[in-house]
């Protein structure tokens, strides 16, 4: 794997021209609306290109360097295009030197590209910013020229790691989230809310008013590769998990996220809905267990007994990940060479990308 560049590119400090890489995924961003129906094409246009341009906040002039990996809705990608799209974002850093990255991508699983980015391109040394828009460019009531100026300047400010810049409407601020802290919570406007933290940051005209901004570290180099064999579960009253069990043991699965109750609780019991239960037994087939919550809670100093006994059943609480975070991460972290259990609830524990408070 390519290691980490040692040293930035200047940005633009004479006002010359800036090479900005620009992945084009398709979206919102990039679809075509007959009859009220949004679908993209196989190819690329250059009206994403051209929409760059034109909300190219300065100084100088951007020279563009356009990659498209992919045409698809968001709702459409799995996880081997994340791999297409980071190769597509290293080349443009690696083979033409941009000074950052935009990714155009659809809303809706945009927060899993996010994750899967911030993993998979934890070496670069340069900021990828994703967003997209709630309606395509060429609607008059379009937020995507907001949007693609609000990463633009956040590209322009920020250090190295994976960011999502997003106004959704012409007229909001630009809302910049950590790419591993950012949760899709709507369809119109504001769509999406850091978790867990606050905002990296507010885009007002040209200039990022800072919040609490994201300082990335690598202490050691990962492979950029992905192991789909995680299932993900959300426990509901009546969630048959000996089902779960017996579909995660028939599909080769290697690594469960569990969604918890919002107070890092679940069933304890002695039948088919016992998480604790579960747990055990995926343990007891060497397949990794990670818990998560909805949000993290503020500590009361108390705890459920239930809570206790799903620590102590053989999984690794993840603390303060977003669901969506962990999923991605359990993908990446599966995939790495030293993939053994305990390897793997080791690499979910360690903070990579900002997604875990290291306290």
């Amino acid at each position: 794997m390519t290691q980490a560049l040692s040293q930035r590119v200047d940005r633009d400090k004479d006002g010359q021209a800036c090479l900005v890489g620009l992945v084009l995924t398709g979206g919102t961003i990039g679809a075509e609306e007959d009859d009220s129906v949004l679908s993209v094409g196989q190819d690329p246009t250059q009206a994403e290109a051209g929409l760059l341009a034109s909300v190219w906040p300065g100084p100088g002039e951007p020279d563009i360097a356009v990659a498209s990996p992919l045409r698809q809705l968001s709702e459409n990608l799995e996880p081997r295009d994340w791999i297409l799209i980071a190769d597509a974002a290293r080349d443009l850093i690696e083979a033409r030197s941009v000074t950052s990255v935009l990714i155009l991508h659809g809303t809706d699983t945009m927060a899993y590209t996010a994750a899967a980015m911030s993993f998979l391109l934890a070496d670069i040394d340069r900021p990828i910013i994703l967003t997209g828009s709630i309606l395509p460019s060429g609607h008059p009531r379009s937020d995507a020229a907001r949007n693609v100026h609000a990463a633009l300047v956040a590209a322009q400010k920020l250090q190295r790691g994976t960011y999502v810049a997003f106004a959704g409407g012409p007229n909001l601020p630009g809302l910049v989230h950590l790419g591993t802290r950012v949760r899709k919570l709507r369809a119109s406007q504001n769509a999406f809310a850091s978790i867990n933290r606050d905002l990296v940051g507010v885009v007002e005209s040209d200039t990022l008013v800072e919040r609490q901004l994201h300082l990335a570290r690598v202490d050691r180099p990962y492979v950029s590769a992905i192991d789909e064999h995680v299932l993900a579960l959300r426990l509901y009253p009546g969630l048959d998990l000996d089902i779960a069990f017996d579909a995660a043991t028939r599909g080769g699965i290697r690594g469960v996220v569990v969604e918890l109750y919002a107070s890092a609780t679940g069933p304890d019991t002695d039948d088919r809905f016992s998480v604790t239960r579960f747990i055990h037994r995926c343990t007891a087939k060497g397949i990794v267990v990670g818990t998560t919550v909805v949000e993290s809670p503020e500590s009361n100093g108390k705890t459920y007994e239930t809570t206790i006994a799903i620590q102590a059943a053989g999984g690794v609480f993840l603390r303060d990940m977003l669901t969506e975070t962990a999923i991605v991460k359990m993908m990446w972290a599966l995939a790495q060479p030293s993939n053994n259990f305990e390897a793997v609830r080791e690499l979910m524990l360690r903070p990579i990308a900002g997604e875990l408070n290291e306290s």
